[in-house]
């Protein structure tokens, strides 16, 4: 890169780090064990003490939780088993208590599934993803313990009733990090009743964790989303402090979520514009998102279902890709919060074709970071080129700058002469850095958002991809090399400027990498010593060049 390049990356780097508020990493809190039984209870009636969609959460709602549970027999917990989770439902409605990713790089014992990576992290008893209500319904979602069922390995169906209704949520495993939700309501009264059914998912914010933070800890379900027309609505947890939202159409999808790991709700079919999402603080740790169906009218001894699929598990985009309620594109993908995401996307692809050649991410990396460069090597050659000439031309601009240092008007009118006159634009530096910066911000994000580096190590000496170089020497490299590649860069008209960027720059890129996960350190370092070798070229060019007189 010449220096106009690496002006516009940390200013845009500078300007990324901030909005992410960069602070180190928090390890996630653990869930504690919920008490289990394997006797089903029948359906008692003491309240849950969870808020109801779209009020505010009543004071001391958590102690009115704790004492209604206590009142309960022991709660049921049936575990549901798919290829790489395990998802730990309650019979206190049907609930989600745990969700297990058992992968070898999230377990963490070694060949021990109970020790895989939970991503949940809401341990409030009265707060359980998957809970249902009944807002502006003529009915209450039957409370306390359910009924079990276990139609098949894979599958559980939890039924409660109370006067009016009773609810049966019938789930089973769909896929990888996929499960079915049926949700069949059945009238029991001799009189039609209005039905409205909401399925509520929760986030805590860790408030040690700075909201979230470039680096949040996987453990914090720490965003709400809500996907509607096509537009991912996001809200941190600390954003909804403020003021609650909520969006009423085509409504596609819910989601909570974090930088790695997303729990969502698809509503089946796809499209339908009848529904609501909304997301809410509940209080200074804890958020809700809400998945509202339109409203209907549910006949006398008559049922009524609605269909979802559940998504549970990492952000692996063509697993995303793969909810497609009756063959319809839900768009679950872009749960990923990448930036230029028709860049990212392809580059992504591109990292996991590579990893596919080699079998090592950290490699992966470095062959993105080669192909990305060639991509860009015209316009960025162009750019190196436009520096070389107005090298040549700095002797010129201080006469003029003599010369005409009263009469600005002037100076600028002999400038772009002396422009024209050698055949050089005062725009050739720029214009080709700003075609390439897309494309190297979406790269940056990629890698920063690729849950396929998450626990991945690299040679033994990095452990986790994701996180920074334990010893920060891939930084510090990188800043020596950084400091060599500005030293080589043709100098400019400015003395004070070229000695600000040949020690300011690297020392600001050193700053950021301290702080940037272990691959994307790779790839600066990567992109560093390429920078270098394309710069030795150009000076060695540049020299034929006015060798010849040209």
């Amino acid at each position: 890169m010449d220096k106009r390049t690496l002006l516009a990356v940390a200013i845009s780097m500078g300007v990324i780090l901030i909005w992410w508020k960069i602070f180190p990493p928090n390890p996630p809190t653990p869930v504690p064990a919920q008490p289990t039984t394997s006797v089903a209870a029948a359906p008692g009636s003491a309240p849950t003490g969870a808020p109801a969609v779209g009020a505010p959460d009543p004071s001391g709602s958590t102690q009115a939780a704790q004492a209604a549970a206590a009142a309960l027999p022991p709660e049921q917990i049936v575990t549901l088993v798919a290829p790489h989770a395990r998802y730990d439902l309650s019979n206190r409605g049907g609930v989600l208590r745990r969700a297990r990713i058992t992968e070898e790089r999230f377990l963490a014992k070694k060949g021990d599934p109970d020790s895989g990576l939970d991503m949940l992290g809401v341990a409030r008893p009265d707060l359980g993803s998957l809970t249902l209500a009944a807002p502006q319904a003529g009915y209450l979602i039957p409370e306390g313990n359910w009924t079990v069922s276990r139609p098949a390995p894979d599958a559980v169906t939890f039924r409660g009733e109370n006067d009016k209704v009773a609810v049966e949520k019938r789930f089973k495993i769909e896929g990888d990090f996929r499960l079915n939700l049926e949700i069949v309501v059945e009238n029991k009264t001799q009189t039609a009743l209005d039905s409205s059914l909401a399925v509520r998912l929760f986030a805590r914010q860790d408030p040690a964790a700075s909201s979230g933070g470039f680096f949040a800890g996987p453990g914090d379900l720490s965003s709400l989303v809500c996907h509607i027309a096509g537009e991912v609505e996001r809200s941190t947890v600390a954003d909804l402090q403020q003021e609650p939202r909520e969006f009423t159409g085509a409504v596609t999808w819910a989601a909570a979520d974090t930088k790695y790991f997303a729990l969502a709700v698809v509503p089946h079919p796809v499209g339908q514009a009848d529904r609501r999402c909304g997301t809410r603080a509940i209080d200074g740790e804890h958020a809700e998102t809400f998945l509202s169906f339109g409203k209907r009218s549910l006949a006398p001894n008559g049922k009524d279902s609605y269909a979802l699929t559940i998504y549970a598990g990492p952000k692996y985009t063509e697993t995303l890709e793969q909810v497609r309620p009756g063959g319809a594109d839900a768009e679950l993908a872009e749960v990923v919060d990448v930036m230029f995401a028709v860049l990212s996307r392809p580059l992504l692809y591109m990292m996991k074709l590579f990893h596919g050649w080699v079998g090592n991410w950290g490699l992966a990396i470095i062959m993105l970071t080669f192909f990305v460069k060639l991509l860009t090597i015209y316009p960025t050659h162009r750019a190196m080129m436009s520096g070389k000439k107005m090298q040549r031309l700095a002797p010129k601009m201080q006469e003029l700058k003599k010369k005409y240092e009263n009469d600005r008007q002037r100076m600028g009118i002999e400038t772009m002469n002396l422009y024209k006159q050698e055949g050089v634009s005062p725009l050739g530096g720029c214009l080709p850095s700003l075609i390439t910066m897309p494309i190297w911000m979406a790269l940056f994000s990629t890698l920063n958002y690729a849950v396929e580096l998450y626990k991945t190590p690299f040679f033994g000496y990095i452990q986790d991809l994701s996180a920074r170089d334990p010893y920060f020497i891939t930084p510090l490299i990188m800043g020596g090399i950084m400091f060599l590649q500005m030293k080589m860069a043709p100098a400019g008209a400015d003395p004070m400027q070229q000695k600000m960027m040949t020690y300011m720059m690297p020392v600001m890129f050193t700053a950021f990498s301290l702080f940037l996960a272990a691959g994307l350190a790779i790839y600066t370092l990567t992109n560093s010593l390429l920078s270098i070798l394309q710069q030795v070229v150009v000076n060695r060019m540049d020299k034929k060049l006015a060798a010849s007189g040209k």
